[in-house]
């Protein structure tokens, strides 16, 4: 008999992968056993997983996981639901873990600077500039006080947005954040490339943030997730 689904988790982590196909069937095959509702992308550049299950399940796959890329430590968003928040279980191998047009390295994301909610929200109260690095739906929804959208449709736009946005002062600090953190390190990637020096993103995203209460200070509004709920 299955366990009642009660937790849901998203982690990713930019590392060399190899045999794709062969670990699409291990992650597959061990996730559909124990009733795991939810999608795992697998790419050269890493893996980009959020599914649900009960919570004993979830822990079990995340250290199979974990174990099967030795992904060493990274962060994870975990949180409560109350029933089932994904309708199906899906294992895909693309070319990139978040599309963007360009695949980034360990080595890469291990020289951005994340910060923990606490230091972003003393990183705010400084003034910089504060980027929404999701799409525009998203940005109207909910966002961080004073931050700036880039309009975006799609994620994969991020550069070309970034060059027509010719008023960006790239002689300021800029703080960047999105859902779940992914997205923001291929951001980072492309503000570099534009002459930013001084960049800080969120870790965890606005999910890390809004899991602690006492983060919410100067969230605004409701927060888009890629699964049944909607928002968080």
């Amino acid at each position: 008999m299955h366990k009642k689904i009660d937790t849901t988790i998203s982690f990713y982590k930019f590392i060399k992968v190899d045999d794709l196909e062969n670990l699409k069937l291990k992650i597959h095959r061990y996730l559909k056993e124990l009733n795991i509702h939810g999608t795992i992308i697998l790419a050269p550049e890493g893996i980009n997983a959020n599914f649900c299950g009960s919570k004993d399940d979830v822990e079990l796959c995340k250290s199979y996981i974990s174990n099967l890329l030795s992904l060493g430590s990274i962060h994870y968003n975990k949180s409560t639901v109350s029933e089932k928040v994904f309708t199906k279980l899906k294992v895909k191998i693309k070319d990139e873990i978040i599309k963007a047009g360009f695949t980034i390295s360990e080595e890469i994301v291990s020289q951005n600077n994340s910060l923990e909610p606490i230091e972003w929200d003393k990183l705010l109260d400084r003034k910089p500039l504060v980027i929404d690095m999701r799409n525009r739906f998203e940005y109207l929804l909910g966002t961080f006080e004073n931050s700036k959208s880039l309009d975006l449709l799609n994620f994969s736009d991020l550069k070309d947005s970034l060059k027509n946005n010719k008023d960006i002062d790239t002689k300021k600090d800029v703080a960047i954040f999105c859902t779940g953190g992914i997205r923001c390190e291929k951001a980072t990637v492309a503000l570099k490339e534009i002459g930013f020096n001084n960049i800080f993103q969120l870790k965890g995203g606005i999910i890390n943030y809004l899991n602690n209460p006492d983060n919410k200070n100067k969230w605004k509004g409701d927060c888009f997730v890629f699964d049944d709920r909607i928002t968080y």
